[in-house]
């Protein structure tokens, strides 16, 4: 089968949708199925993938090559089904109508991006966008994926004619095969992902400052920008500029090494649709806090981890509470969490799930 992704940027930049989109790839072609992706911005180490050609600073990423590029991927290899990542540019846009014009099925992944806290930002130019552009298109859609139970409700509710198929972000238990010596004595709360006011840093931050242990540090990684100098100036506010750290972009074995020898992980999102920072952190055997807005199942709650709210007392309290633990306690809220989220959460228990998926809109296509 031939599986064309399209989305705006592959990059590392673009943050979870990479991993995403990058596991779901590479799990296709471990399958023998001819899975490409179609994007402007990527990584120079990536394969399987064509360049769409653009203009530096178009605010639509548009490109007048796709079309070209599409027609001839179809001619040479027979498209089988076409997966759009995201619905704000113009490579998810034109590839829904190359889609239709050709008669190819497609399923479109929102990621989240119809949630209710991203429509906050530009409402009114979003809203235009939708009904006058994409909402006619998005109807004739062969499928929409949806990635937790909140948005399969929201886009049941906007799309009442499309068959809306729920499959969570997923995680490869491999990731957790490379060992580390733990550190004697961890002493750090960590923070890993986009640094951006959505995630709740800053409450994270406030929190920390509220934690008895004044031994206890806290980390925060994620790749530099603006928003990392407003997070510095608070630091600086609640002179905790010794016990916080700013450790940039981190991957591979560095990031592996930090995950397993946090105390423990925890992201107070506002708006996050099964973040894979959790997933990963679960995974080393951290316990994760995080919130219930991230779109985790709630028994989350109940198998080693935290769901809360993004409140400062909310996260003040959990962190408090893991701080707490002996060390049999600690060890078996880590091991719980690992084996729900490989029940629950993992390509190996759970990718028959796509299989399914696009074997049925071939079908019915056809």
């Amino acid at each position: 089968m031939t599986i064309i992704h399209i989305l705006e940027d592959y990059s590392i930049l673009s943050g979870g949708i990479r991993t995403v989109v990058r596991n779901l790839h590479l799990k296709l072609l471990s399958q023998n199925h001819d899975s490409i992706i179609v994007t402007p911005f990527f990584e120079d180490e990536d394969e399987s993938l064509i360049k769409i050609p653009i203009r530096n600073k178009q605010p639509w990423v548009y490109s007048k090559y796709l079309r070209n590029i599409l027609t001839e991927l179809n001619l040479k290899s027979g498209i089988d089904v076409i997966h759009i990542h995201g619905v704000w540019m113009f490579p998810q846009y034109y590839g829904c109508k190359f889609a239709l014009k050709n008669k190819i099925p497609f399923v479109i992944s929102f990621h989240g991006m119809y949630e209710p806290w991203l429509w906050k930002s530009g409402y009114f130019k979003k809203m235009i966008y939708t009904k006058f552009l994409t909402q006619r298109i998005f109807n004739q859609a062969t499928a929409i994926h949806s990635i937790t139970k909140s948005e399969t409700i929201d886009l049941n509710a906007r799309f009442k004619n499309v068959r809306v198929v729920e499959i969570p972000n997923l995680i490869s238990l491999k990731k957790a095969d490379t060992q580390h010596e733990s550190e004697q004595s961890s002493d750090y709360i960590l923070f890993l992902g986009r640094l951006d006011p959505i995630k709740g840093i800053n409450l994270l931050i406030e929190a920390f400052k509220l934690i008895k242990d004044n031994n206890i540090k806290l980390r925060i990684a994620g790749p530099t920008n603006d928003y990392q100098d407003v997070l510095k100036s608070q630091v600086e506010e609640l002179s905790l500029v010794d016990r916080v750290e700013f450790l940039g972009l981190v991957s591979g074995a560095e990031k592996q090494k930090l995950y397993k020898n946090a105390l423990v992980f925890v992201s107070p999102s506002f708006s996050e649709v099964i973040g894979m920072v959790n997933l990963e952190a679960a995974i080393h055997r951290t316990v994760v806090i995080t919130t219930h807005q991230t779109g985790l199942d709630k028994e989350w709650s109940n198998n080693g981890g935290f769901l809360i709210n993004p409140k400062v007392n909310e996260i003040r309290d959990a962190i408090e509470t893991v701080l707490s633990w002996d060390d049999d306690t600690r060890e078996l809220k880590e091991n719980q969490l690992q084996e729900f989220v490989s029940r629950n959460y993992s390509w190996e228990n759970r990718y028959q799930d796509w299989e399914n998926l696009y074997k049925s809109i071939r079908k019915n296509n056809g």
